[in-house]
């Protein structure tokens, strides 16, 4: 299934990128003259040909569509067979003459098109599309004359686009509708080398074809695995298909169940875009042979290390030591993963620091990744509170700001939930309306010194405000900066276990100073209230 909706979607995506201003080009035209590169003066054209050469030995044909029911199907057939094909039995003629008919009758959509075909039939009844809507009906109309035929995706002109793979005469050969629109003769079947002048295959769609090692092989930016039997834990990539290099693994092997993956030493091109899929992912090896992509500590590189591709989800580690040479990760998405509490860079990083197991810029004043399983988190007084790191982190219990931060932002705490500790610095000014959006403050105990934000800001959001410990007052035990008969009560509730008094509150009402609060503190207390000792 979900292999399905990235086909459509990208196939959908070339509805709109393969568009063309119209202006003085003839309206069935795709360009003024779709460009055939001179090979020799383009090496690029060189990667090009590899990859159409690939795609060439390994098919073999299926028989899917876009949406289409059975009477379309049939009244399509009919058409073919009656109108377009006429009794013509060598396949290599009448893939031919549909490809004529289609390039003749479909017109390529200008700029005010709204009514566009995709499906087959939509295609054949309006007639207009682009590049997706013709390739579906080509493949569509030479299934109806029995002409094996596939779909496929890649870039042509340094864009987004598709064509298709015909079978005929022994033999699978390019045919382009599209491009064939303003030069039919030479798009039915280039050469090869010709037409890899214009046109990179990236995808032959539906294509799979069964492997070693519980994979499915296809095409997927080069001879790829691109599926795994459901179920499978361990995947290791085979190196070879039918004496083809398998030099790609597709985004689609990245399931729920897959929990080690071997990635062989031909492998050039892996599609990571789903990984998030890969819940139950703990470790990806690499081949040390490979010269694309390297593996630390079960973690996805590219072999100089540069840029992290895939933290498995899964991983039970509990740090990680993020190396020197690398400069880019994403910030968001990379280290989700559960059981993951501290991130420590590599000295010598040029890009990036720790600190309290978090990562920072390097100048430590912007923070970027929190992990996931960090319930408590330092943040160093250089950092600028004003992005959204923190956002909904509902398992942070305990933030401590330190000396040198001056203002919060709206919305940096948005919904943590899960806050119950708060240490702020005697620099802070102030915290924004909405920097604690969602949370409920009432929940929250400050920690700070008297007479500053941090005080002023407790009070007023209903916060619990406990002083610094080293600023307790002896017999203050509710904290109100006086020692009076409120002091007397708590301390006979404490010793009555009605309440639970916290760290600044013990410290306080401890006047005898043996470790403990009981009846000689309050008898203490009552007589200093009294006036009966003049000091506690």
């Amino acid at each position: 299934m979900k292999k399905a909706r990235r086909i459509k979607a990208g196939v959908l995506a070339f509805t709109a990128v393969v568009s063309v201003a119209v202006t003085s080009v003839p309206v069935y035209a795709v360009e003024d003259s779709p460009v055939v590169y001179d090979l020799k003066a383009e090496q690029k054209n060189q990667e090009n040909l590899e990859y159409d050469q690939a795609a060439l030995d390994l098919l073999t044909w299926d028989q899917s569509l876009a949406p289409m029911n059975d009477a379309q199907a049939q009244e399509i057939k009919t058409f073919v067979d009656d109108q377009i094909v006429k009794g013509e039995t060598e396949d290599y003629k009448k893939a031919r003459l549909i490809y004529d008919w289609i390039t003749k009758n479909v017109r390529y959509a200008g700029s005010n098109d709204t009514d566009i075909g995709l499906a087959p039939y939509d295609v054949f009844t309006k007639k207009v599309a682009v590049c997706g809507g013709y390739s579906n009906l080509y493949k569509a109309m030479l299934n109806a004359a029995g002409i094996p035929a596939i779909y496929v995706i890649g870039w042509a002109g340094g864009q987004g686009h598709a064509w298709n793979l015909v079978y005929a005469d022994g033999k699978w050969f390019y045919s382009d509708t599209t491009w064939g629109v303003s030069n039919p003769n030479y798009y039915f079947a280039p050469d090869v080398k010709d037409f890899s002048g214009s046109h990179k295959t990236q995808d032959l769609v539906q294509v799979r074809l069964e492997g070693a090692n519980n994979t499915q092989i296809g095409f997927s930016n080069g001879i790829a695995v691109v599926g795994v039997k459901d179920g499978i834990t361990e995947v290791k990539i085979p190196e070879k298909f039918n004496d083809l290099d398998i030099v790609s693994v597709s985004s689609d092997i990245f399931n729920s169940t897959l929990k080690t993956l071997d990635i062989s030493k031909r492998v050039t091109h892996i599609d990571t875009q789903l990984v998030s899929n890969a819940v139950s992912l703990q470790e990806i090896r690499v081949a040390e042979e490979n010269t694309a992509y390297a593996s630390v500590d079960g973690v996805l590189f590219t072999k100089d290390l540069k840029e992290i591709l895939c933290y498995p989800a899964a991983r039970t580690d509990e740090s990680f030591t993020l190396p020197k040479e690398t400069e880019k990760y994403d910030e968001k998405e990379t280290f989700v993963c559960e059981k993951l509490k501290d991130i420590h860079v590599e000295e010598g990083n040029s890009k990036y620091s720790s600190y309290d197991g978090c990562i920072y810029n390097k100048e430590k004043t912007l923070l970027l990744t929190i992990p996931e399983a960090k319930t408590e988190v330092k943040v160093p007084g250089t950092v600028v509170l004003d992005n959204t790191t923190f956002d909904s982190r509902s398992n942070i219990t305990k933030i401590e700001l330190e000396e040198g931060i001056t203002t919060v932002m709206p919305y940096v705490f948005n919904y943590c939930t899960g806050i119950k500790e708060l240490y702020l610095p005697d620099s802070l000014e102030s915290i924004e309306a909405d920097a604690f959006n969602g949370v409920n403050l009432k929940q929250v105990t400050v920690y700070g010194n008297r007479g500053t934000y941090a005080e002023e800001f407790a009070k007023k959001n209903g916060c619990t405000f406990v002083a610094d410990t080293s600023d307790y007052k002896k017999g203050d035990v509710d904290l109100d900066g006086n020692v009076a008969i409120g002091d007397v009560r708590v301390v006979l509730r404490s010793i009555c276990q009605k309440i639970e008094l916290n760290e600044m509150q013990e410290l306080a009402a401890d006047v005898e100073k043996d470790d403990k609060v009981d009846i000689k503190d309050l008898r203490k207390i009552l007589r200093y209230v009294c006036g009966k000792i003049d000091s506690l």
